[in-house]
């Protein structure tokens, strides 16, 4: 595709009208009411539509010009940060985000809450953490999750970083850092993909369709895969099935085509053979599902997890006292489960560790030590933790 028509395609994608079709709003509407939806999470178009607007000649107002500045500076430090760790780590490269913002028409913005770093080996990921943390940012969340075979890694690690970003923007900077692609499914073992055999599109399509198994389509993302799909070139289009069968993901990927079209966004490219392959990757999915609630570590595990966030009640307690006391977590990662590390006052290790404690596992790390969890933990849990990785287990 030339450089030329690639702006045309996607001038066609990212338009008024696409973004009034997307909020399903008419052209009619009230402007301060567009923008208000624009901005909802449902939808996070609000930076493009501000763009839009500019370029198609309407003056904004002064708010509307503020709102803008805090998208583009947001932006802009991104992009200055991005080539700093890609130094430390050459083998590290970004997933979605600044990606597919590159797709988007010239003065066109894509709104970038955080960016996301795939750090396939470790050492990438422990030099990114030290360069955040030596410039003011917090880690913020940290996992670790088994691998599949042929990963390049025992364990699939993944940190989250933020910043406060400068007033008056209420969100901070935030950076993802992970050794795999798709981590989306707290049930299950992170994926993988195969860098080499796969476009950064073709990737970046991939683990779009793999957010639905967290959350609802937003119009953002249907924006974002119209887009990607008209950059796939024929050898993307020929490996993708197989790698959505790999995953599972025929189903999402169906939803979100359907999705496309009724929104007047006809897809540019179509995957052969998807209503089969979706039937089939459903009734693997039901069995898959059906083996883990027979299984009673995972189903005990699960309901566990539903307190992680302050949810599941005094059922989840009883959940994860249960799975911490007397099955131990050492067994819950072995049966594929991940798990969230609440940070220990303890000295960072020279390499990634993981030792017992008890029925209890601490994660010592170029980072810190964690007591690794399911659920909710205990506050004993903790100070026996924080006792023993202090001492060195």
């Amino acid at each position: 595709m030339t450089e030329g028509s690639t702006g045309e395609t996607a001038e066609a994608e990212v338009s008024i009208a696409t973004v009034l079709a997307l909020l399903k709003a008419g052209p009619s509407a009230p402007r301060q009411e567009l923008l208000r939806t624009a901005r909802d999470s449902r939808h996070k178009l609000a930076a493009t539509l501000l763009t839009l607007w500019r370029e198609s000649g309407e003056e904004l107002t002064a708010a509307e010009t503020s709102e803008l500045l805090l998208h583009q500076e947001r932006i802009e430090y991104y992009r200055q940060l991005w080539p700093a760790l890609l130094k430390l780590a050459p083998g590290a490269y970004l997933l979605k985000g600044m990606s597919i913002a590159s797709l988007y028409p010239p003065r066109i913005l894509r709104s970038a809450g955080d960016i996301d770093v795939i750090c396939p080996a470790y050492a990438a990921l422990w030099d990114c953490s030290r360069h955040l943390a030596s410039d003011g940012w917090e880690l913020a969340a940290f996992t670790l999750g088994p691998s599949r075979p042929g990963d390049g890694v025992p364990f699939h690690l993944g940190a989250e970083f933020r910043k406060p970003a400068p007033e008056p923007s209420p969100d901070p900077y935030a950076v993802g850092l992970c050794t795999a692609e798709i981590m989306t499914d707290i049930r299950a073992p992170a994926w993988q993909l195969t860098r080499a055999a796969h476009s950064p599109s073709a990737a970046d399509a991939v683990a779009l369709v793999a957010e639905r198994w967290e959350r609802p389509f937003r119009s953002r993302d249907l924006m974002d895969l119209a887009l990607l799909l008209r950059d796939l070139d024929d050898a993307d289009i020929g490996r993708l099935p197989g790698e959505l069968a790999r995953l599972g993901l025929w189903p999402q990927w169906r939803e979100a085509m359907r999705a496309l079209q009724n929104h007047g966004m006809e897809p540019a490219r179509v995957l052969p053979s998807a209503r089969a392959a979706t039937g089939h990757a459903r009734l693997h999915r039901t069995a898959r599902s059906m083996m883990r609630r027979i299984s009673p570590v995972r189903a005990l595990a699960l309901v566990a997890q539903s307190g992680t966030e302050g949810g599941g009640g005094r059922l989840a307690e009883i959940a994860s006292d249960l799975v911490h006391s007397r099955i131990g977590t050492r067994r819950l990662l072995r049966a594929g489960l991940p798990l969230f590390g609440i940070p220990l006052d303890a000295e960072p290790a020279h390499r990634l560790h993981l030792d017992d404690v008890g029925r209890h596992l601490v994660a010592r790390t170029p980072l810190g030590s964690f007591l690794l969890v399911a659920g909710r933990a205990r506050q004993e849990w903790l100070d026996e933790a924080r006792v023993r990785a202090g001492s060195g287990i």
